[in-house]
């Protein structure tokens, strides 16, 4: 880093793809680090459960809602499709029918996430909130 801290952090660059279990172990205290957080958001982003987690826990860290912003992904000659795709993943969003390439991943953050929130629908309530008050005008229901 010579000497200063990085400017920016990309988890698919910067979390080894090749061991993701161990490296995800530090990914509280890498968004904690965070002082903005870019989601980079398509027709599949609130399908990835990953990608919900790494939201949330920035939140959860003590990242202000404030400092998200969604920059959204449409396929060129798809636009009024992909919007209303992502507007229906906003207004339905269920982590348990968020997906993982590995099953065991999805069981056992699942079972956290319940033991951590309760239950999955207080989770999904909170995750829908921050997408709330942080989606782009005219995505969020």
């Amino acid at each position: 880093a010579k000497g200063r801290e990085p400017s920016v952090w990309i988890d698919k660059c910067c979390v080894d793809q090749r061991n993701i279990k161990h490296d995800l172990r530090c990914l509280p205290v890498w968004l904690s680090g965070c002082k903005n957080f870019v989601v980079f958001c398509g027709p599949t982003y609130l399908h990835r459960l990953w990608c919900v987690v790494e939201l949330f826990t920035f939140v959860h860290m003590g990242g202000r809602i404030e400092d998200i912003t969604f920059v959204l992904v449409c396929r060129p000659g798809h636009k009024k499709e992909d919007l209303a795709s992502i507007r229906a993943s906003f207004a339905t969003f269920s982590v348990s029918r968020c997906a993982c390439f590995l099953p065991e991943d999805k069981a056992r953050m699942l079972e956290v996430i319940a033991e951590a929130f309760g239950n999955l629908e207080h989770f999904n309530q909170a995750v829908r909130d921050i997408f709330d008050r942080t989606a782009p005008r005219g995505v969020a229901p």
